[in-house]
């Protein structure tokens, strides 16, 4: 269901109240409401012509404890707006096919940020990396898991730990030969912070799958991969899609594996576990 307290009503509500510096945030978000539902803290308070600090202040006024609670709300209100053009709830829903439609269109759009050089760097990186670190908390655990375990197939030393501090442990312990491969949709969860500083700390590359680039954790990292299609079908957290981001991991082990010469791409596992098969 839709909440009841429209934030975006609530913005118009409260505009004339605001300190100057305020507004200009207030009405960033009302004249862009999609775009601000994408972007990070530092890239608001860039277009708004403001600092973090006062997007900060605006987003508490509005009763969030900070921009990321004020971000989940805008994104569920317009889970509801998008492509309906109203904020009641649709008396009825799309057809499958429109679904799919809408979410092949999704896939496409990656092109629309994607760079070529980027991913090529980021597939010679991992190939000729002694060992693969692949974290991320949260909803994104299941992607990273899935990439640990597709590196691992195709013969590159990687592994993903589901807690977190077992994740720094290992980390602690690699070397300058070691990549480590972030997670994150918002870019700034304070685990994946740490974990990037203690990799860049042991001389380590670090690579983010992410949805902006200017997001703290993208602006720590030596590459970054974006994952956030233009129009996303899915605005509302809950029910984020990892689509895309299982698109860009795709794209990437296909350059891996194109890049591979025949003896790298010996599958012994594979006969292992024939042995299980009917």
């Amino acid at each position: 269901m839709l909440p009841e307290q429209h934030i975006l009503d609530t913005i118009h509500a409260q505009l004339d109240e605001m300190f100057p510096a305020e507004r200009k945030v207030a009405e960033y978000i009302l004249d862009h409401p999609e775009n601000a539902a994408q972007i990070s803290i530092t890239e608001l308070a860039d277009l708004s012509g403001t600092s973090d600090a006062t997007v900060i202040r605006m987003c508490k006024r509005l009763g969030y404890k900070g921009f990321y609670q004020m971000k989940i709300a805008l994104s569920s209100e317009l889970g509801y707006i998008q492509l309906m053009g109203q904020k009641q709830q649709p008396s009825s829903t799309m057809k499958n096919s429109e679904v799919l439609r809408l979410l092949a269109r999704d896939t496409i759009s990656l092109e629309d940020n994607l760079d070529s050089d980027t991913l090529m760097a980021v597939s010679t990186l991992l190939k000729n990396s002694e060992h693969v670190y692949a974290v991320a908390v949260g909803n994104s655990i299941p992607t990273a898991m899935d990439f640990c375990f597709r590196l691992c197939r195709i013969g590159i030393r990687t592994s993903c730990n589901t807690v977190i501090e077992n994740t720094l442990n290992e980390i602690s312990l690699g070397s300058k030969q070691d990549t480590v491969v972030v997670f994150s949709h918002s870019g700034s969860s304070k685990q994946v912070l740490s974990a990037m500083e203690l990799a860049k700390s042991r001389g380590m590359s670090t690579v983010i799958f992410t949805h902006s680039a200017k997001n703290s954790a993208a602006l720590m990292a030596d590459h970054c991969i974006l994952t956030y299609p233009v129009t996303p079908l899915f605005h509302h957290y809950g029910v984020a899609s990892h689509l895309c981001e299982n698109v860009m991991v795709d794209l990437l082990l296909y350059r891996i594996v194109c890049s591979a010469t025949p003896n790298d791409m010996a599958d012994p596992l594979e006969m292992l576990l024939s042995e299980f098969k009917i």
